[in-house]
């Protein structure tokens, strides 16, 4: 492990008891990455006695689980989760509370804690003390290179890199933005000045920004974090559309067992009461009648809650196979789909004959497979819905202040979007492209923007506090959102010919999203009403045609003239 990891320990442990003192978790270990062994590695424990383990690797279920959901989880029984059985088991656990610890947007380790006091069960409560303690674990390293993580260069003065390591950081934007208007967006490659501001700050992740004027961004940043914090608290999971259409995909596979005829999945209090149902051939109403007999039956027994269901009856073979009267409904399974908070989600299989034992397998093999998918759906669509809250968040307190700064960010935001699906691009990166270009101007908010905004003459000096915007920007976000959105951030007003800033990147050296966000950036600039003298959208297209090559992507400028022309 790490020499400076070494140093660390006594302050590691010393915050690790807060896991006792805020949680009251009668065991808890913390684990850090080892960049060279790719392996997470015991630095700190207590309360284990020589039970936990040494060390971890990436396909360790609670490192998984960490990785896909960047937030406190727990369980509360064995059974909850089973990937997580066999490690609970294993310290005689009968409750597991993680935290992961996030640097520059990697995951750098976890608190693995176990068991609260008197035997009580951790709840929401417990989770936004977990991550007030993740984050403890994670300052201490925020300027150390310990992960072998690269510094975040953000400006030409001072690199703060380790020796033989390029900084990162490249994309083109617009050289003025819409709300500054005492220059026009250029469109010649006129080069941008030096950035004038020394770099004064070090935050998370080793990000160093200029301070401009007597802004205190350490303390900012701070405050920022506290309110993106508040946003990140668990709600209980609910099925959305998506997990359904995921759920669809292994039903339809579940035909394949030999002598299933039926398999449904129904989620009580999900959409207002769901069941997906999957039939080899047309379920007539005799049989889906006695279907749902059994499932309520079996909830009976067990004394689980029932209700409403809306079905939706698919049948991928068609009418070939012939309709499922109800007397092939012979044998009926049903057991609960058990992923995370999930509840009131059953899956039911029903038989034509007596399973065999294959069959018995085959089940038990695609029942862990449907809980795996649908935890994986519901860790994606919470770590878009967070992604989000902590958007909104870094925005909310002083764009309501700055409506022109907010209706500019939002305009910009819907073309990017529409310009990304116009490229084809995956929903992944139309996501992290809608975010970056929501973001984009973030670091107005702390650049003394209510004074300058208005004025009609400049100096260099504040010209110089205007485009720090770039920088600030991403030294806010980073922490929040990671090193690529940052990124993309930091580099949305370099230019294609290398004339840019802050780091005067060229060509393919920008990012590819920022080089997408400058082309809409500089189009709603142009074409807005606050705009010195506002371009109709046949004006600002054409501008951009003949800053094809100097300040745009030129491809990128065909595209989207082409989807604008269309």
């Amino acid at each position: 492990m790490h020499p400076e990891i070494d140093e660390l320990r006594p302050k590691l442990k010393e915050i690790l008891y807060d896991c006792a003192v805020d949680i009251r978790a009668t065991k808890a270990a913390l684990y850090l990455l080892d960049a060279q062994a790719q392996r997470y590695e015991l630095a700190a424990e207590y309360g284990f006695k020589g039970a936990a383990r040494v060390a971890a690797t990436s396909r360790d279920a609670i490192v998984d689980r960490c990785a896909r959901g960047r937030t406190p989880f727990f369980v509360n029984t064995i059974g909850a989760d089973p990937r997580l059985s066999q490690a609970m088991f294993e310290t005689s656990s009968e409750r597991l509370l993680a935290a992961p610890l996030y640097n520059r947007g990697q995951l750098v380790g976890y608190i693995d804690m176990r068991d609260k006091a008197a035997k009580a069960m951790f709840d929401a409560s417990d989770v936004s003390k977990a991550q007030k303690i993740a984050d403890k674990l994670v300052d201490l390293f925020a300027n150390k290179n310990v992960f072998n993580q690269r510094f975040i260069t953000l400006s030409q003065t001072e690199s703060v890199a380790p020796e033989g390591e390029a900084s990162l950081g490249r994309a083109p934007t617009l050289v003025q933005q819409a709300p500054i208007p005492p220059a026009p967006p250029a469109m010649s490659p006129s080069p941008a000045p030096e950035p004038a501001l020394k770099p004064s700050a070090m935050l998370n992740g080793g990000l160093r920004v200029p301070a401009p004027g007597s802004v205190d961004l350490e303390r900012l940043v701070a405050q920022a974090r506290e309110l993106a914090a508040e946003s990140l608290a668990p709600s209980p999971a609910q099925l959305t559309e998506t997990e359904l259409a995921v759920a669809r995909d292994v039903l339809r596979g579940m035909l394949l067992i030999p002598g299933v005829v039926v398999v449904s999945i129904s989620a009580f209090g999900h959409l207002g009461g769901v069941q997906e149902v999957c039939s080899k051939g047309p379920l007539t109403k005799e049989a889906a009648a006695a279907l749902d007999a059994k499932l309520q039956a079996w909830m009976i027994k067990r004394n689980e809650s029932a209700g409403p269901l809306r079905s939706n009856v698919a049948t991928p073979f068609g009418a070939a196979a012939g309709a499922i009267l109800q007397p092939q409904i012979h044998r009926v399974f049903t057991a609960p789909v058990v992923v995370a908070s999930l509840s009131g989600v059953y899956l039911t299989v029903a038989f034509s004959g007596e399973p065999d034992r294959i069959s018995h397998e085959l089940m038990a093999v695609f029942h862990s497979q449907l809980q795996n998918a649908i935890d994986a759906s519901l860790m994606r669509t919470a770590s878009a819905v967070r992604r989000a809250r902590i958007a909104e968040k870094l925005l909310d307190s002083d764009f309501r202040t700055y409506r022109e700064l907010r209706r500019h960010s939002n305009a910009v935001t819907a073309l990017v979007e529409r310009f990304a699906k116009h490229l084809g691009l995956p929903p992944a990166e139309i996501e992290t492209a809608r975010l970056s270009a929501l973001l984009h101007d973030v670091g107005m908010r702390l650049l003394d923007y209510d004074r300058l905004y208005r004025s009609r003459s400049l100096t260099e000096d504040q010209l110089e506090t205007l485009r720090a915007h770039s920088w600030v920007g991403a030294a806010l976000v980073e922490p929040f959102l990671g090193v690529e959105i940052a990124r993309i951030i930091l580099s949305h007003h370099e230019r294609f010919d290398g004339t840019g800033y802050p780091n005067r990147l060229k060509g393919e050296e920008i990012p590819y999203m920022s080089r997408v966000i400058q082309i809409c950036d500089a189009f709603q600039a142009i074409t807005q009403p606050d705009y010195q003298t506002p371009e109709t959208p046949k004006e600002a297209l054409q501008m951009i045609v003949r800053g094809a090559g100097s300040q745009f992507d030129p491809e990128l400028a065909k595209r989207f003239c082409d989807m604008m022309r269309a």
